[in-house]
């Protein structure tokens, strides 16, 4: 299709010619193929920073399971991070801690590939546990935290105990333009997958934040801080601010030197889906990985050479603010695939001690009547209504649902 657009472009059909700013981007992505080494790598643990930017720049994603070169990175990438939690098993160490997992998971996810389920290792898990243990000498500030908010979100794993960090801090940006961008690239996932409405008061924060430090030419300073910043435009709202995305974008393009290189893969992370106007808030939603696409194996990676995965990850959320209520918790559920809903609010409820329900046997199936304690009133009308993250409602009951990797799942005490 890009030939058949070249052919009308050379044609004087200039409709279909490419902007500076595409001819930019895919020039950046073959720098960025062509800077790989002999293992098909990047080096220097960046495999996770470039494999995101080739997803979120290359149309509907650069990965192919049929396309032996993209096959090679990532499991190039995969073993790198094999060979770590093989040395570090709980990737307790400074090279690792919190923002690189993070990389490396939004990199799994957005090559289709299961983080709870990543041969044998819960990285999700892990995360969580070194999320739980911040700030630590070598993960004590909200940039890096960021990461790890990011890598939760994409993997239909977050809840509000990971990101009200981001929500209390927000107008307080130790680095910045980089630290407020990133901040409400994270919190715009949140807000896009779970419809949480508590973030928003930070995104607009953080936006005016960024919004108040353009600089005369339409940037934000150095290609690092601009294209973060652009891409925070972008998660915010992509079809607003039109006018200084473009020129911001426009600012890139100057960065780019010959070869097509902005100053490295780090760079080329930050620019490339800004030129492409997406953001690390989309790396959840790369079409190829919405298509059956077989998982990646990785022959040299132990105990097991299975990629086939058995089990799941997704996200119950308990809203009541009606009739004085005010609860709102997010649980992280991790259940065997083909798990109905109800069979996955029976695991969670056997798992976790703050999480109960209670349902009554219906000619329809079970029909959930109690959560939290909290149950329905047919006095005063209420019940308890589900959701599909934002605000679609399920078209079949607890036990004809089957959940997907990744979805987020809200019971909210309604009336009628």
């Amino acid at each position: 299709m890009r030939g058949f657009y070249a052919l009308l472009c050379t044609l004087g059909f200039t409709i279909f010619c490419p902007s500076d700013i595409d001819k930019a981007r895919e020039k950046g992505i073959r720098w960025l193929l062509k800077d790989r080494n002999e293992d098909w790598g990047w080096g220097m643990r960046s495999e996770g920073e470039a494999i995101m930017a080739l997803q979120l720049a290359d149309g509907d994603g650069w990965y192919n399971s049929k396309r032996p070169s993209t096959v090679a990175s990532v499991k190039e990438m995969n073993l790198v991070l094999l060979a770590a939690i093989s040395n570090y098993p709980g990737l307790d160490t400074a090279a690792w801690y919190g923002g690189k997992l993070g990389q490396f998971i939004n990199g799994l996810v957005s090559t289709c590939q299961d983080p709870a389920n990543f041969y044998d290792h819960n990285l999700i898990e892990l995360l969580m546990n070194q999320m739980n243990n911040f700030p630590k000498y070598y993960f004590n500030q909200n940039f890096a935290y960021s990461w790890a908010v990011l890598a939760l979100c994409n993997s239909g794993a977050i809840n509000e105990t990971y990101y009200e960090r981001l929500v209390d801090g927000a107008g307080n940006y130790t680095f910045g333009v980089d630290e407020a961008a990133i901040s409400v690239i994270a919190l715009s996932c949140v807000r896009n997958r779970t419809g949480a409405a508590d973030v928003i008061p930070a995104i607009n924060t953080g936006i005016q934040y960024i919004l108040t430090n353009i600089k005369p030419d339409g940037s934000f300073g150095n290609q690092y801080t601009t294209g973060l910043a652009v891409q925070a435009l972008y998660a915010d709202n992509k079809s607003s601010r039109k006018q200084i995305k473009k020129k911001a974008q426009l600012t890139l393009v100057a960065h780019q030197q010959p070869d097509g290189s902005f100053g490295g893969v780090t760079a080329a992370n930050q620019v490339l889906p800004a030129l492409a106007g997406k953001s690390y808030a989309d790396l959840g939603d790369i079409k190829i990985c919405q298509k059956t696409t077989p998982p990646v194996t990785t022959t040299q990676a132990p105990p097991t050479t299975t990629t086939t995965p058995t089990q799941l990850t997704f996200t119950i959320q308990v809203v009541a603010n009606i009739e004085g209520h005010s609860e709102n918790q997010s649980y992280y559920v991790t259940v065997p695939i083909g798990s109905s809903l109800y069979d996955s609010m029976e695991i969670l409820q056997k798992r976790v001690s703050d999480f109960s329900f209670k349902a009554k046997d219906t000619s329809l199936g079970h029909y959930i009547t109690e959560i939290n304690g909290i149950s329905e009133d047919p006095d005063k009308r209420t019940y308890w209504q589900i959701l599909k993250a934002p605000d679609t409602p399920l078209q079949v009951g607890v036990d004809g649902y089957i959940p997907k990797p990744r979805d987020v799942i809200i019971f909210r005490l309604s009336t009628y």
